[in-house]
């Protein structure tokens, strides 16, 4: 009897054994990158003639390249690519040209392209994302837009129009914005289009910056299943007490300038880093927002202004301090967002009249 329950026990070990070694390959070794759906990439590089400037240096075409070519050859085989610029000595602003379509396995391919390319022209953004959206982009799969630029708009488009367009008619995708050495108030029209084409905006003060910013862009997007998972644990976790208040909106005089100055306040989980999005738009409604991730504000096609404040710390106070367009009545809101790792948004504040 002994010697069966002997038996018994070995044979047990043994099936033990190949469940353990079974369960150990379904989940310790990774799903094969072919059947990870195929990732779409748009490049929108500016050739306009500021893109001679030196910096650093070097010219800024020159940096880009350089940076751009790099990102390409780290890229997996199986990616797709496809490439838009505008300028490059083609007078106008109808410049904008589809320079390599979307190809899976083109990384070598547009970068020969923008090798090729050399500055000299304007700056006609809102052409160039008609562009993109007519050629490039569809209603089924997501496409990463980068863009890199060191300006504006320069002609007569207007680039806000055309985003909030694509988003409307069904079309899928991010605009990351890359903002080369750019001033305050064109910083402030980049992070606009960032936002409106669901990404975000890096600014470039220094050739290095191109680093840590495409590290964001593309280590975002090729672990996006695991950092979902990651985001969602740490979502459904947060504790109650994150939040955004405006706390009032007042009349503001500074000698001769009027405005409204609105005060906010936020509490959140940790002591970090965090970010706070405001935002004005008119009373009345004119145009329907666009889908939006949960806990943003759905009023960005009414956007009328947006201004972003950096905060450390669990709690904080703050203000700003804006003019109303003449003859409308506004209303203001506020987001806060973590900055830990990816950003992610952790609150939403209630709407509050301007009076």
């Amino acid at each position: 009897m002994r010697k069966q329950n002997q038996n018994k026990d070995r044979r047990f070990n043994k099936i033990s054994v190949i469940v353990c070694c079974c369960l150990f390959f379904l989940f310790d070794f990774p799903v094969s990158t072919q059947s990870q759906p195929n990732k779409r990439y748009v490049f929108i590089l500016d050739a306009s003639g500021s893109m001679s400037e030196k910096w650093d240096g070097k010219t800024r075409m020159a940096v880009a390249k350089e940076k751009l070519l790099q990102v390409l050859g780290g890229l997996p085989k199986d990616v797709s690519v496809g490439l838009v610029a505008y300028g490059n000595r083609i007078a106008g602003c109808s410049s904008a040209r589809l320079y390599h379509p979307i190809q899976r396995g083109a990384a070598s391919i547009v970068s020969q392209k923008i090798s090729s390319i050399i500055p000299a022209g304007s700056t006609p953004i809102a052409q160039t994302l008609n562009v993109v959206g007519e050629f490039l982009l569809n209603d089924v799969q997501e496409t990463e837009i980068i863009f890199i630029s060191d300006g504006v708009e320069s002609c007569d488009g207007d680039p806000k129009a055309v985003l909030y367009q694509l988003k409307n008619s069904g079309k899928k995708f991010r605009l990351q914005v890359l903002g080369i050495d750019i001033d305050p108030q064109g910083e402030e029209d980049l992070k606009r289009l960032s936002i409106l084409g669901d990404g975000n905006y890096y600014s470039l003060k220094r050739p290095e910056d191109y680093d840590s910013s495409f590290k964001r862009i593309f280590f975002k997007s090729e672990g996006e299943q695991a950092l979902a998972t990651e985001t969602t644990k740490s979502s459904t976790n947060l504790p109650a007490n994150s939040q955004i208040k405006i706390l009032n909106i007042l009349p503001y005089e500074d000698g001769s300038e009027s405005g409204y100055i609105l005060n906010y306040e936020y509490n959140a989980p940790s002591n970090t880093s965090y970010m706070v999005q405001l935002y004005l738009y008119p009373t009345e409604e004119k145009l329907r927002s666009f889908p939006v991730p949960p806990l943003r504000e759905r009023r960005m096609g009414d956007l009328t202004k947006h201004q972003i404040e950096f905060k450390s710390g669990p709690e904080g106070k703050g203000n700003w301090i804006f003019r109303l367009p003449t003859g409308k009545r506004m209303r203001a809101s506020a987001e806060l967002w973590d900055l830990t790792g990816i950003p992610k948004i952790l609150a939403l504040s209630e709407e509050k009249p301007v009076q």
